[in-house]
């Protein structure tokens, strides 16, 4: 008697077909991977978020660390220090320049910048790492007349124009 090896592997690979196929069974255990899977898919996303991947996501592309500050949080004490550029006295516009200055000054410190001083921080800066560098260096620099020139006059679109320049570089560490 001849047996057909063909034959009988395709009767069994029916036969398997047709029980992975209506079987309880194997659909309560397809299930149950389909729930574990998610539920791992889930957690490695989790984990890389705790881990901080995206941190080190933004410092491979940018060079450095971004600040972790609420951006509704800058974006209310920046507007605090437009008020008093909108109030039309002259010494609110130095005023108004410092605030901002001083809150440029610690983002660089949350940043990672070491130095002292702003100007220190700034001359910490690689090239590269901040497109707004030499507009922060000139605006820092009316600042410092602000402080060390007792005559020193501020006009309201000189004001608004370095104000102006530090927003450009809140805009590029993504706090606005």
């Amino acid at each position: 008697m001849e047996t057909d090896i063909f034959g009988a592997a395709y009767i069994i690979w029916q036969n398997l077909a047709q029980f992975f196929s209506g079987s309880f069974l194997v659909a309560a255990i397809k299930f149950f991977l389909f729930i574990y899977v998610t539920v791992l898919f889930i957690d490695i996303i989790l984990l890389l978020v705790l881990r901080g991947v995206s941190a080190d996501i933004k410092k491979t592309l940018f060079g450095t660390h971004r600040p972790l500050l609420l951006r509704s949080t800058a974006i209310n004490r920046f507007e605090k220090s437009l008020a008093r550029l909108k109030s039309g006295n002259p010494s609110q516009y130095k005023v108004a320049l410092l605030e901002v200055d001083a809150f440029a000054d610690e983002v660089l410190s949350d940043i990672g910048y070491k130095g002292a001083t702003m100007t220190e921080k700034l001359e910490s800066i690689q090239d590269g790492h901040l497109g707004a560098k030499d507009l922060l260096i000139e605006a820092h620099h009316v600042r410092n007349r602000i402080i060390h020139e007792a005559d020193f006059a501020l006009t309201y679109e000189e004001a608004e124009k370095w104000i102006t320049t530090y927003r450009v570089f809140f805009n590029e560490v993504e706090l606005f």
